[in-house]
């Protein structure tokens, strides 16, 4: 009666060491593209937030001179740099190489109040990669608008 039960104890097979192994790799390359990407976004976030800052500055400061036609950032002596075209600026803060235009246009007039609405806008571009050189198509632009009410006591 005193029979012995042997239990073999079982090991993992090949394969399964395989399948392990290719599951653990394809999770590895996804946790590295993740990595990747998120790290380009972020420079790309960065990038947008440095433009938006400079958008602000440009735009309180232009609003407050009446929203001028001949408003020059070159003034405030932040390191904006007029190019060839016209209204056209270059500059470079956070290491992020930016050119700037700035736009405006009328989009009321009261004559009998000497009134004049007027919409002005900064457009920002600078390249994906962060580096000097032509604007290219696929690289980022950021533009913000505003209004200012010119009338005969504001320029």
């Amino acid at each position: 009666m005193n029979q012995r039960i042997r239990v073999f104890a079982r090991g993992v097979t090949l394969l399964e060491v395989a399948v392990g192994i290719a599951i653990l790799a394809v999770a590895s390359i996804g946790a590295i593209n993740y990595q990747y990407h998120a790290t380009r976004q972020s420079l790309v976030a960065q990038s947008e937030m440095t433009a938006t800052r400079v958008a602000q500055l440009l735009l309180e400061d232009w609003k407050s001179r009446g929203g001028d036609e001949t408003y020059n950032p070159e003034e405030l002596g932040l390191g904006f740099v007029a190019m060839p075209a016209e209204d056209a600026y270059r500059i470079k803060v956070d290491n992020l190489p930016m050119t700037v235009y700035l736009d405006w246009k009328d989009v009321e007039k009261d004559e009998e109040a000497g009134v004049t609405l007027r919409e002005i806008s900064v457009e920002f571009r600078w390249r994906l990669d962060r580096t000097d050189g032509a604007i290219r198509g696929q690289d980022p632009e950021y533009v913000m608008t505003t209004l200012v009410r010119r009338d005969q006591s504001s320029g």
